[in-house]
């Protein structure tokens, strides 16, 4: 439930920038299925546990294809037909989906689509700093992320009306299945358009070429769903990984592996959740557009507070909230009714707390690997801090729709509180870690 959303650069776009539109119009596409795919699971009859299963093959499709795609494109120097070859899968994943029947085969399906996902991200993000200056690279990032960013929210927004509207006549699962082949003609009109409009080559020179590519693997944000990945792979040398840690750092690890854990047993099968409390389709959409739109709204606000504040203080005080608000989800979700304005408004209270405290968390995340590496070692160390975040929110995945099958909503969502409030006492106990208090 959140989206990283970086703020807007004007001018900041390359000079044809008509291929952005089609890469935000595939992210209508690809946002509306983060959360259309889990429902239909659990239209399709899966529990929590599958909804975990679906979880943890995503996390494991996405790690490989965004950590591997740098060192492929660096190779072949074509990005232009990495990246349609990229758009090409999701449409067709997408195009599978609505005729499949059985849980199993939309997870493995659903999995191509984000192995597609993870892979075409950083190739965009090296063709929007190809024809720019170094000093216009971060620029040239977060006008690409504003694409991505608000394509992604307009899908769940689509998702939402389209339940709301379409739903009325139909069943759910073909009210589903009829949005999955929207999706897919969306993204196949968005390829058509990426064909058109996309450079024929992102290379300068051989070498900037490289210097272009692991640069934008270090530094693409892909506003995907927690738990799944948070940034694309940012480093194309897995050796470097394991490199220069120190006490600190690797502390931090520890937090950052069990708060992620916590996040996922939450996320995951949350939807089923929200299906089994009485909300439609259509609220369900509602509430994660408010989560999203939440944590857009207040990066600038996180931003700021971490410029004013202790950032250990800051992030333990957002995943504080978090472990607050898991729990009482569930028992709010129980308590209300999910038909009534008055039940949807109390969840989708909740459900902005919980964009907040990510929109803190997210930015603090970053800014505490980054400090505590070594100059030489920060590349790796975010590339590392990226590579746990994706394995603990697969772990957390299969977790929570264990507990969820096995134990009630209630009790799932508070293991997952602990594991949060596990986390921020171990950032909190940094500050004896870190003698020099600088953070």
């Amino acid at each position: 439930m959140n989206e990283t959303v970086d703020s807007v650069v004007p001018d900041a776009a390359p000079a044809d920038a008509r291929w952005l539109y089609a890469w935000g119009g595939a992210n209508v596409a690809i946002g509306v299925s983060s959360l259309l795919v889990p429902l239909y699971v659990v239209q399709l009859g899966g529990d929590a546990v599958a909804l975990g299963v679906l979880w943890f093959a995503t996390s494991l499709a996405m790690g490989p294809s965004a950590a591997g795609v740098g060192p492929f494109v660096d190779r072949v120097g074509n990005h232009r037909a990495v990246a349609l070859a990229g758009l090409v899968g999701i449409a067709l994943a997408l195009a599978v989906l609505p005729v499949l029947d059985t849980v199993s085969a939309v997870v493995v399906v659903d999995a191509v689509l984000w192995f597609a996902v993870a892979g075409i991200t950083p190739v965009l993000t090296t063709l929007v700093l190809a024809d720019a200056p170094e000093s216009r690279w971060n620029a040239r990032i977060a006008r690409l992320n504003e694409y991505q960013g608000y394509g992604w929210t307009t899908g769940l927004v689509l998702g939402a009306v389209w339940t709301r509207l379409v739903g009325a006549n139909l069943s759910a699962i073909a009210t589903q299945r009829s949005l999955l082949w929207v999706c897919a003609a969306v993204t196949v009109v968005c390829t058509l358009s990426a064909v058109r409009s996309l450079p024929r080559s992102a290379e300068r020179t051989a070498g900037t070429r490289t210097r272009l590519s692991r640069r934008a693997l270090r530094s693409t944000f892909s506003p995907l769903l927690p738990g799944r990945v948070v940034s694309a792979v940012r480093s194309s040398d897995p050796r470097s990984l394991l490199r220069g840690i120190n006490r600190p750092l690797a502390g931090y690890f520890v937090a950052v592996s069990t708060f992620f854990v916590g996040f996922s047993v939450f996320s995951a099968p949350l939807p089923d959740f929200l299906a089994k409390a009485g909300f439609g389709d259509d609220a369900v959409f509602a509430l994660y557009v408010v989560s999203s739109l939440a944590s857009a709204a207040f990066y600038a606000g996180a931003g700021a507070l971490a410029d004013r504040h202790n950032l250990r203080r800051l992030q333990s005080g957002a995943l504080g909230l978090r472990a607050v608000v898991f729990p009482v989800v569930a028992a709010v979700g129980y308590g209300v009714h999910a038909a009534t304005l008055t039940g949807l408004f109390a969840v989708a209270a909740l459900f902005a707390l919980v964009g907040l405290s990510w929109a803190v968390i997210a930015v603090t995340a970053n800014a505490l690997v980054a400090r505590y590496a070594t100059p030489a070692n920060r590349g790796a160390a975010l590339g590392l801090y990226t590579a746990l975040s994706s394995v603990a929110g697969g772990v957390g995945g299969l977790l929570g729709g264990w507990l969820a099958s096995t134990y009630d909503y209630v009790s799932t969502f508070a293991v997952a509180g602990v594991l949060v409030v596990a986390g921020a006492a171990v950032v909190l106990a940094l500050d004896r870690v870190d003698p020099t208090n600088r953070l």
